[in-house]
């Protein structure tokens, strides 16, 4: 397998378990090496107690987290906060209370894949909350990061698929490193960011306004 390293991750930087579809096993044990501090959400306790992870809280409604996981995890000092409400779900939940903790960079495994709607509403949650943290989630194929500021620099390989779409709009889009660079244009909802790809290491994304989501699909070459 050929694929980038994990974004260096600083102290403020946090991620959340699910227990929905995870990227191959490889990239999911690199982007969790990355990370030292971890929160289940519900069920993503059960992922945890499998990787030997000890969160620093389990976050849900706890409707499909095994109870012995639960007082396993528990009885290692791990938080279990209970919230029955059914306004929000417990991804919107664990966010919210990364937020509390003063977590400004979070990571989200687990979230993508296994329901649609679970998808679409990850994605939608996710651009809820792209303006107070910066957001990065994967799913089985690929990486997704909402752009809400002025610029973004990330590393790829060589011939990696690169899809930017605007959500619903982004304004004076630049790039650098994509085999069909943009200069100073818009992006809509629709499908012409679709499919474009790096052919440069470093890939430079600019805008002026609104928000943009960056999809990296592919692990190898």
């Amino acid at each position: 397998m050929n694929f980038p390293d994990p974004t260096p991750v600083s102290e403020s930087s946090v991620l959340i378990l699910g227990n929905g579809a995870y990227s191959p096993n490889n990239v999911r044990d690199r982007i969790i090496s990355s990370f030292s501090s971890f929160i289940c959400a519900d069920g993503g306790s059960q992922i945890a107690r499998q990787l030997n992870i000890l969160p620093m809280a389990i976050v849900g409604d706890m409707d499909s987290s095994d109870e012995n996981d639960l007082k396993y995890l528990a009885d290692r000092g791990v938080r279990i906060l209970r919230q029955i409400s059914q306004e929000e779900n417990d991804l919107e939940k664990c966010i919210r209370y990364a937020l509390h903790e003063k977590y400004r960079q979070i990571g989200l495994l687990g979230f993508m894949g296994n329901r649609d709607d679970q998808s679409i509403a990850t994605l939608q949650i996710v651009k809820k909350y792209c303006r107070r943290a910066e957001i990065t989630f994967w799913s089985e194929t690929s990486e997704f990061f909402f752009m809400a500021g002025k610029s973004y620099h990330f590393q790829a390989f060589p011939k990696q698929t690169i899809t930017l779409f605007g959500w619903p709009r982004a304004y004076g889009v630049t790039t650098r490193g994509l085999r069909f660079p943009l200069i100073a244009e818009t992006l809509s909802e629709g499908s012409r960011g679709v499919s474009n790809s790096s052919i440069a290491n470093d890939v430079v994304i600019e805008k002026t306004g609104g928000i943009l989501l960056v999809v990296k699909t592919g692990w190898t070459i």
